[in-house]
């Protein structure tokens, strides 16, 4: 493996949609009334990645424990299988920009695995939750129930926004890379849960290590 990336070099192979919320956040339950496109490139000067989470080159919370169908996991066994791709998101449930996505990298398992890094997707919803959108979805990657918010927090992804109603301890739509030493070597954190990092992006943050 090349040396670690940087937060700003990362920014470079990413070039995340840029805009920003503004005014009070959106309701969860609003969310489905908008079309949940996938993420469009822009330039790198628009779009920085924002400081948030854990920084590349720390270590990351390998004693964290996710749920999944075939029970709890820490970090550190995930991390048996080779390095993790972290792809933490909002809800499967009521995110269509979370659902979007999950479907979308859906298409890259094989190309990030040639790679030898093992995707996974991480949000707060039920083992069943997950299990159900990942069978309805055809899913070929695992996803790792996070439902008191403890490894978000442990990485430092809370969206601080949310205070109350069903997104409180959702994470910023984040793509975490951690080696299977248990340290973080790359990362994108979105500022706008709308913008997500397209698959040619997502596969340029390994390339890019």
């Amino acid at each position: 493996m090349k040396k670690s990336v940087s937060l700003l070099a990362l920014t470079s192979a990413l070039a995340l949609a840029s805009c920003s919320q503004s005014g009070n956040p959106v309701d969860a339950g609003e969310e489905t009334s908008e079309a949940a496109e996938p993420a469009v490139a822009g330039t790198v000067e628009e779009v920085p990645t924002i400081d948030a989470g854990l920084a590349v080159g720390s270590s990351a919370p390998i004693k964290a424990e996710f749920n999944t169908g075939d029970g709890s996991k820490t970090l550190a066994s995930i991390l048996e299988d080779g390095p993790a791709i972290l792809v933490f998101t909002r809800s499967v449930e009521w995110c269509p920009f979370c659902q979007t996505q999950l479907k979308g990298i859906n298409a890259i398992v094989s190309d990030l695995d040639q790679r030898g890094y093992k995707l996974y997707g991480v949000s707060y919803d039920s083992v069943e939750s997950q299990d159900r959108f990942s069978k309805n979805q055809m899913l070929e990657y695992t996803m790792l129930s996070d439902e008191n918010s403890a490894v978000i927090d442990a990485f430092e992804l809370r969206d601080p926004q949310y205070t109350e109603g069903k997104a409180v301890g959702v994470p910023y739509a984040s793509v975490i890379v951690v080696d299977k030493d248990g340290k973080i070597i790359a990362k994108s954190v979105s500022g706008d849960f709308k913008k997500r990092p397209t698959n040619d992006q997502l596969l340029a943050i390994v390339d890019a290590i």
